[in-house]
């Protein structure tokens, strides 16, 4: 048996519910050369019967379950050594491929790149409707060498925080060692940030991934990850010049008054998290404002700024949308947001 070319790497828990339509939207272009790696992280609900179906109508489809829950870092790291492709996808669990993306990603690795970066399409949970939100935006597909790498994270860097994004090839994984970027939430950036032969890299401009809105594991980590991890992970890099971290994000995105207001609106900031991560890092004068802004009443405020876009910035209709998925008041959220002529299904 050949060995497969691309291997699409799944790392869940508890996530059922999603992952079959899925499979189902990458095992629909399934052709010679591709598997699917899932590794599970102790699922407690239905997933094991799902996948066993699944390796039984799929030989292509291998499964790897967990008796421990495994985190995301360590769960994407356990997928690659368990897969056979020279490249492999780090896809997530519950969103979708699109239609031709198979064929253009094998046709790319043929092309040699080390990277090749798939960007995507943001959906409404359901994935009735489109948000016209994609991840990088590019208007064209864009090549970087390794001497680019100041122009590739200013445009990439930002939409490398998604790892379903990432096709890489499968050696490179393994140059470094990856423990280290356990608990960052991003391990596959450690890994990119590291390596030394990643020489070509592809954009993808077409979007190939419908990106399931609202859904994310960890969103109830949000403002730890975005302020904190993610920042970090990029600045303590040695390798990158300060003109490209900045371009990925702020050295600290925490000092932000109007981001920690829009975490408020949407459950992301309380007292709680104003204790455990702001409290000891701001002056007693610094304090106050991120004090009262985690003491507002988070319906009332999220309803201020949901009208404020719907006035002001209706085009927005992801930002809308999210406004809406946490608002205390979802029903009164979207009707608010249907009176405007802003609607979701």
């Amino acid at each position: 048996m050949l060995e497969p070319i691309l291997s699409v790497c799944i790392n869940t828990r508890n996530r059922a519910a999603y992952l079959g339509e899925t499979l189902d939207s990458i095992l629909r272009q399934a052709r010679e050369g591709v598997e699917v790696v899932v590794v599970d992280g102790a699922s407690d609900d239905n997933t094991p019967t799902r996948m066993h179906a699944y390796t039984r109508a799929w030989p292509v489809v291998k499964y790897v379950r967990s008796d421990t829950p495994v985190g995301i870092d360590e769960g994407y790291d356990l997928a690659v050594q368990h897969a056979r492709g020279g490249y492999c996808w780090m896809m997530t669990d519950d969103d979708l491929i699109v239609e031709g993306a198979i064929d253009r990603l094998m046709a790319e690795i043929v092309a040699g790149y080390d990277l090749i970066l798939v960007d995507l399409d943001c959906y409404t949970k359901d994935m009735a409707l489109s948000l016209h939100q994609p991840l990088y935006g590019a208007v064209q597909d864009r090549v970087f060498s390794s001497t680019q790498a100041p122009d590739f994270w200013a445009v990439c860097g930002k939409g490398l925080s998604y790892i379903g994004s990432v096709v890489l090839r499968r050696s490179i994984w393994f140059e470094h060692e990856r423990t280290g970027y356990y608990g960052s939430y991003f391990v596959h950036v450690g890994v990119i940030l590291e390596s030394t032969a990643i020489h070509r890299a592809l954009l993808m401009s077409t979007p190939y991934i419908k990106y399931r809105s609202g859904n994310s594991s960890w969103t109830p980590r949000s403002f730890e990850i975005w302020n904190f991890k993610w920042p970090c992970l990029i600045w303590e890099s040695t390798r990158l010049p300060k003109a490209a971290k900045l371009a990925a994000v702020e050295a600290e995105p925490w000092r932000r008054k109007l981001s920690a207001l829009k975490s408020r609106a949407m459950g992301e900031y309380d007292v709680n998290v104003f204790g455990t991560w702001l409290a000891d890092r701001l002056s007693r004068k610094q304090r106050l404002p991120f004090l009262l802004m985690a003491l507002l009443p988070r319906g009332l405020l999220n309803s201020a700024l949901l009208l404020f876009c719907l006035m002001f910035r209706r085009s927005n209709h992801y930002t809308i949308y999210n406004f809406i998925l946490s608002s205390p008041w979802p029903c009164f959220a979207r009707q608010m947001s249907a009176a405007m002529g802003v609607k979701f299904g």
